[in-house]
Formats: C-alpha cells, sequence, structure tokens
C-alpha cells in the first residue's frame, strides 16, 4: 500500500542534480550589470545632464517676455532732437504655445488672420521662418493700430501662441533729410540672429546709418518678464521681473540748420533739371566732424517703424536710382579738376614747379609716338589759355598746365604716376577714412602694376595725363574729397572724418568726447599749401568759381567736371572753403549726369552760403 510506503524509503529514491555554482555567479554578474547601467543612467540624467533636462522643465512651465529698452536719443550739434522713442504695439506668434494638433493649428491661424487682418500665409511665412526651439517667436504684424490691437486683444483667450507684445519705434524729425545719417530699425534675420545671439526674436537692430554703426550703444539692455503657463500654454501668472537699462545717446557734429540748407537747395535744383542723383558733404576742417550730408535720391526712414512689408522694402532697395545708397560715403567717382589744388600742392611740395614757374597753354598738349613720328597724340584743354602759373592754372582750371606737371612734357619733368600715386594716397584716397558710418567706399588710385593686374595693359604716359586731371581709372568718394581738401587748410592733417561728436547717458551727461585722429600729416609745407589756398581763393576773384564773388563772406573754390565713360553728359563738381580767413566748414557738392561744375553745384553751393552766412 502506497500510504504504507515509509518515507525514508522514498528520500532513498530521490534523484537530485546540484547547480553549478558557475551558474550564480553569472546570474549574478547580469543582475549587478544591470543594476549599474540603471544606476549610471540614473546619475548621467540627474548629476551630469540635470541642469539641461531641469531647464527643459522650466521652459515648458515658463515663458520669457521682453521688457525692450529705452533706445537711445540722438541730437545735432545744438542739441535739436532728431529721433524719438514711441510706444509700438506688434501681434506675435510663439511656436512652443501654438495647438500641436494640426488641424487645431490652422484653425486658430485662419481665426488669428480673420481678426487681424493679416493673411494666413503671411502668418504661416513667419512660423516657418523662426527656429524650431523653445520660446522661439516672431513678429506677425509690426505696429498695430490702436483700434485693432484692442479688438486681438479681446480675442487672445482664444489665439493660443498669440500675444501682444510692447516693443519701441522709432520716429525721425524730418526723414528724408536725414535718413543717409541716422538709419532705421528693422526685423532680426537669420545672419542678425547668429551675431547677436543675446537678443530677442522680436526686438529690432540697426540696419542702416547710425542705427547700425552705433548699435551697441543705443540699444541699452532689455529686461524680461518671467511668466508661468499652463500645458495649454495659457498664462498663470508672473514669476520674477528683471528691468531694461536705457541706451545711450549721441551728439551729432551735425549742423541742423547748414543740414536742411543744403538738403533743400540740392533737392529744387535736381528738380529744376529733372535729375535724381546727387550727394553732398560739409566736414569742419579743424576737427573732421560731418557739419551735414545729402545723398539723392533719399528715402523716408519713417517707413521702417510702421508696418512695412517685404514687399515694400523690396521695391525700395530694387530702385533703379538706389535711394538706399549712400552717395557720399559709398559713391565713387572721376574727381575731375578738383583734385588740381592736391597735384598743385604735391609738385610745389616734389619742386616739379615754383609759384612762379609759367606753362604755355596752346588749346592742347600733343606728345608724338616714341616709335612713330607721324603718330600725334592730343590731350586737349576745354580752351586755350596761354600762359599761366600755378595760381591761374587753378582758378581757370587749366588742363594743360597739369598735363605737364603730373606727366611732364618738355623741360618739365613731371610728377609721374609714382608720385602721383604717393600723393593721392598720403591725401587719403585709395582706402577708406574710417568714418562712423557704414558701408564706406575706398575709391581706386591706379599704379602701372594696377593696371597689368587687372587690365592687362601697359601704363601710357596719356594714362597719366589723365591721372592728372582727375580722369581716368581715379576714383573718389565726396567725402575723400572733403577729406583732402580740408588738409590744405588745416595744416596739412588728413582727419578721420565722424559723425558723431559725443556719447551721452540717458540725463544728457557726456560719457565720450570724440577726439580727432590723424591719418596722415606734414607731407606738404605749410608755404605750398598757402599757395594753394591763396589759388583757390583767386578761383572766386578771378576764375570758374566768380559765382560766389559776392557771398557775405570770402571763400576759396575749385570747380570740376568729370567725364564718365557711357554718360552723355559729365558729372558736376564744385569745392569750398568758408571763411576764407579762418575755414570753418569745406563743401563738397556733386551732381551726377548734369553738366559742368560751375554752372550746377556752384548754384547750389552759392544758395546754401548766400542763406547760412545771412546776417
Amino acid at each position: 500500500m502506497l500510504d504504507a510506503t515509509k518515507s525514508s524509503d522514498l528520500e532513498d529514491q530521490k534523484i537530485e542534480v546540484p547547480i553549478r555554482r558557475r551558474i550564480f555567479r553569472l546570474f549574478g554578474a547580469i543582475i549587478l550589470g544591470a543594476f549599474l547601467v540603471l544606476t549610471g543612467q540614473a546619475a548621467y540624467l540627474q548629476i551630469w545632464n540635470g541642469g539641461y533636462f531641469k531647464n527643459l522643465a522650466e521652459k515648458n512651465r515658463t515663458r520669457s517676455l521682453p521688457i525692450f529698452a529705452a533706445r537711445g536719443i540722438i541730437y545735432d550739434k545744438n542739441m535739436k532732437q532728431l529721433v524719438f522713442n514711441a510706444p509700438s504695439f506688434n501681434l506675435v506668434v510663439s511656436l512652443p504655445d501654438l495647438p500641436k494638433d494640426a488641424a487645431a493649428r490652422r484653425e486658430v491661424i485662419k481665426k488669428a488672420a480673420d481678426i487681424s487682418g493679416a493673411s494666413q500665409e503671411e502668418i504661416l511665412k513667419e512660423i516657418g521662418d523662426i527656429n524650431s526651439k523653445y520660446n522661439s517667436s516672431a513678429i506677425v504684424i509690426d505696429g498695430l493700430e490702436h483700434k485693432k490691437m484692442l479688438e486681438i486683444q479681446a480675442e487672445l483667450n482664444e489665439l493660443p501662441g498669440f500675444r501682444i507684445e510692447q516693443n519701441i519705434s522709432r520716429q525721425y524729425v524730418s526723414g528724408p533729410q536725414y535718413s543717409h545719417i541716422l538709419g532705421y530699425l528693422g526685423k532680426l534675420t537669420g545672419r542678425d540672429i547668429v551675431e547677436n545671439p543675446d537678443y530677442f526674436l522680436t526686438e529690432k537692430i540697426g540696419k542702416n546709418g547710425l542705427e547700425a554703426f552705433y548699435e551697441k550703444i543705443l540699444r541699452g539692455t532689455p529686461g524680461q518678464r518671467l511668466l508661468e503657463v499652463d500645458s495649454m500654454g495659457r498664462l498663470k501668472g508672473e514669476v520674477s521681473e528683471q528691468k531694461a537699462k536705457d541706451g545711450q545717446g549721441l551728439v551729432l557734429a551735425i549742423d541742423s540748420r547748414l543740414q536742411e540748407l543744403l538738403y533743400g537747395s540740392l533737392s529744387r535744383a535736381l528738380q529744376s533739371r529733372q535729375l535724381k542723383r546727387a550727394a553732398a558733404v560739409a566736414i569742419d576742417p579743424s576737427s573732421g566732424g560731418v557739419l551735414a550730408m545729402a545723398s539723392f535720391p533719399s528715402f523716408d526712414n519713417n517707413l521702417f517703424g510702421q508696418n512695412f512689408s517685404s514687399k515694400d522694402y523690396g521695391d525700395l532697395a530694387n530702385n533703379p536710382t538706389q535711394p538706399l545708397f549712400n552717395r557720399v560715403v559709398s559713391g565713387q567717382y572721376p574727381p575731375g579738376s578738383t583734385v588740381k589744388p592736391l597735384i598743385g600742392a604735391a609738385a610745389l611740395q616734389e619742386k616739379i614747379v615754383t609759384p612762379g614757374t609759367s606753362i604755355y597753354d596752346p588749346g592742347e598738349l600733343a606728345l608724338m609716338n616714341q616709335y612713330d613720328s607721324s603718330i600725334i597724340y592730343r590731350f586737349a584743354d576745354w580752351k586755350a589759355h596761354g600762359t599761366v602759373n600755378i595760381y591761374s592754372a587753378i582758378a581757370q582750371s587749366c588742363d594743360v598746365y597739369f598735363y605737364t606737371v603730373g606727366g611732364g612734357y618738355g623741360n618739365i619733368k613731371g610728377l609721374g604716376m609714382g608720385n602721383l600715386e604717393k600723393y593721392f594716397k598720403l591725401f587719403g584716397f585709395g582706402n577708406i577714412l574710417g568714418i562712423d558710418l557704414p558701408g564706406e567706399g575706398s575709391g581706386l588710385v591706379p599704379s602701372e602694376r594696377w593696371k597689368q593686374q587687372v587690365k592687362k595693359e601697359d601704363w601710357y604716359t596719356g594714362d597719366t595725363y589723365h591721372i592728372s586731371i582727375g580722369q581716368g581709372d581715379l576714383l573718389a568718394t565726396p567725402l575723400q574729397m572733403a577729406a583732402a581738401t580740408a588738409a590744405i587748410l588745416n595744416g596739412g592733417k588728413v582727419l578721420k572724418p565722424h559723425v558723431v561728436d559725443k556719447i551721452i547717458d540717458s540725463d544728457k551727461n557726456v560719457i565720450v568726447n570724440v577726439e580727432p585722429k590723424i591719418i596722415s600729416r606734414n607731407f606738404i609745407d605749410e608755404a605750398n599749401f598757402a599757395v594753394i589756398k591763396k589759388a583757390m581763393r583767386q578761383t572766386v576773384t578771378d576764375g570758374s568759381a566768380l559765382l560766389l564773388n559776392d557771398l557775405p563772406v570770402a571763400v576759396g573754390a575749385k570747380t570740376g567736371t568729370a567725364q564718365v565713360a557711357g554718360n552723355a553728359s559729365p558729372n558736376a563738381w564744385g569745392v569750398i572753403f568758408a571763411p576764407y580767413d579762418n575755414p570753418q566748414m569745406v563743401l563738397v557738392v556733386l551732381v551726377e549726369k548734369s553738366g559742368e561744375g560751375s554752372q550746377v553745384a556752384m548754384p547750389v553751393i552759392k544758395e546754401v552760403l548766400k542763406e547760412y552766412y545771412k546776417q
């Protein structure tokens, strides 16, 4: 019977196979390894990368909204305010707070478009342009009208992902008159975001003029409000606030009275002749401070403070007359006869001529081909001047005289292109002067080497003759022409031009005084400059600028008429300094494709100076 079987008998019948110790060790190792992996992962998440995930969680829970600083104010030299800050309200879209569901997102965007007046395509474009990262935002409508802002504000609870944001709008006094000086603000581009990682994505940044050059000074330091939001992006409350710090202001060397006279006179001259393009600049020869600057055509920089669309900007930027282009600092032109005083000074310095050296001008300079005497090259003057010296040559703008002293002829050696290049560069041509405005052009001082490298051609004496009267490949900006002329009057110093004279704080306390900076000096003796100054006075009393002889103050001048390849009419130049005995201003006027300097540029200069120096 089974129940009669002894347990001891059953125990004897059991078959046991013991588990090997190696299996226990392997199993233990697997458990320990898994434990270590989990522990390491936890340590990595909490210790090494804990800050990242904590920050991620905080960003899901909070939103940082900017408090934009009051941008620095800009004044003229007499503390006339040229720009104002005005509050601006923008409709902003925030990518993290838009509905994640595609259908819900489309519905919100449609509703935002209906309420705001913006198209769905515009909103989608802005969403597509912003970076897909936390707190990425973009402006949908810039500068909301007050009524529209109130309408949108009333519906914001139904528009997750959209908010009204207060910003700063710039309002410029007499916009077109100062637009190339002051510049304007614009939205951040992709490049701006990369170069300015501390900027809010809905912030404005200087795009041109002083607004761009002094961006870091004018901007100030924005503050921020840290807000707590729920999972739907709805505001729950404010966590903290960091106040903004106002930007610093600028006091310019600009004389607003002279600026307005120059702009107005040049504008009227262009309209009367049905012309479009011109440039004018006045500088203080003792400091390099820019007293006035006008470039035509101009534009109204107040447009950029409104809801200025990309299409509107495209139309302005692609306008064939280039209204955004500052011709004073960026335009590069053959300077024509305005360089004759500079070449005269160099010829005196190198003892090519003396003040009493006479040269006969029959109306042209004839040069025989060195290999074939039957070939004669003729370099014409605008008229036969007879016998001239340096005074009458500058006053009457005698080309043959300057062909001779520049390239040599007969028993006069001439400066030669090497010396011409040397002195042009000492006067500031061929390099930027360093003005505190963006986009400055360097001009061009050609040389034998340059012509070989660029044009693959040899240099000829005729090239030197053309350079000696400011033609050929020589190019200068109106600003360079003003700075070079100023050196004749200030003891031979080429000064770095500057628009800003002082940097001030929000209480108008001076933080920085801009001191004159010398680019080059002492390359022409003062006695030689005195000769040139006297010759420029003779240009007014008995020369091509006779029109200026009845002004309230005595002035010195030089006219210029520069031919440009492909243009039927030459560019008209006029250069003056005033008053003659104590020069406080060098004024340069250039009118493109207009005719002779004496007939186009000088009437503008006369109108400006007559009113400016009126008792």
